[in-house]
């Protein structure tokens, strides 16, 4: 009977593919290293080992947007544990996300579609025309157009 010992290098040396030849990455994973307290070229490295799968970096490309999309600073973002990549899907998996992806889209379409929603956009649009109009006609009189503020004006009133 195999030790567990043995199984345990087994196992190690089929993960280190191409992605992580010499165990570096698998070792800082174990060390539990994060991923801002990398160089930049451990960085580069682990970004290979994960996407040496066809996974991709998810964990970086979610930081990045994270700093896009919020406040946080890169130290803030990059403040993550490294992790192992993950197995590819297989073609049963990603035919499943992509059936998944189209059912959630038709749902974002036929709400955007819906009556309720064109009806409020249109509202909306006519508030709008509204608002421009009394604008202008302010501003011919040479009166302060803050007599009618737009909706992004309004302090997030609808």
């Amino acid at each position: 009977m195999p030790s567990v010992k043995g199984q345990l290098k087994r196992l190690e040396r089929r993960l280190k593919s191409d992605g992580d030849p010499d165990g570096k990455v698998l070792e800082w994973i174990r060390q539990g290293r994060r991923y801002n307290e990398l160089t930049d070229e451990e960085k580069a490295a682990y970004i290979k080992y994960k996407e040496s799968l066809g996974s991709g970096a998810r964990d970086v490309a979610i930081a990045k947007l994270k700093i896009m999309l919020s406040d946080l600073t890169e130290d803030e973002a990059f403040n993550f544990r490294l992790t192992k990549r993950e197995r590819p899907p297989t073609p049963e998996e990603h035919a499943q996300t992509v059936k998944e992806m189209e059912r959630l889209m038709k749902e974002i379409q036929d709400e955007y579609n819906s009556p309720e929603e064109v009806k409020k956009r249109e509202a909306e649009y006519q508030r709008i025309q509204e608002i421009g109009r009394l604008r202008k006609q302010a501003y011919e009189r040479g009166e302060s157009m803050d007599k009618y503020p737009l909706p992004w004006q309004e302090g997030g009133k609808e």
